[in-house]
């Protein structure tokens, strides 16, 4: 899911050295950012990506000013448990797929 010229490390670096060595910690976009030294629309665009697999979720945090922020972590803080997340998703889709084709199939054979 790269774009042409992307550095191919950063979505690794994300997930590996933020979300899988830290599973229980919440990142905020800005500081992935800063540590990677790379865009926050960069950052989003790849946690966007883990979050369409329901593998992260959005926590709300405290910065140091007090204002609350939104962040991200490892669901259930948990890899084992994420991924788990993540297959119940898949077999509820799938399941819905079958159910589609059959009702398509079904509506092909009372033609």
């Amino acid at each position: 899911y790269l774009s042409k010229g992307a550095d191919p490390e950063i979505p690794f670096k994300i997930f590996f050295d933020f979300f899988l060595k830290h599973p229980t910690k919440a990142w905020m976009v800005e500081e992935i950012a800063s540590q990677l030294k790379v865009s926050k629309p960069t950052i989003y665009r790849h946690l966007n990506k883990l979050k369409g697999l329901d593998i992260l979720e959005d926590v709300q945090i405290t910065d140091e000013g007090g204002q609350g922020k939104k962040a991200y972590r490892l669901r259930y803080g948990n890899f084992e448990k994420a991924w788990s997340f993540v297959e119940a998703h898949v077999k509820v889709a799938l399941e819905n797929y079958s159910k589609t084709v059959e009702h398509i199939q079904k509506l092909l054979e009372e033609r």
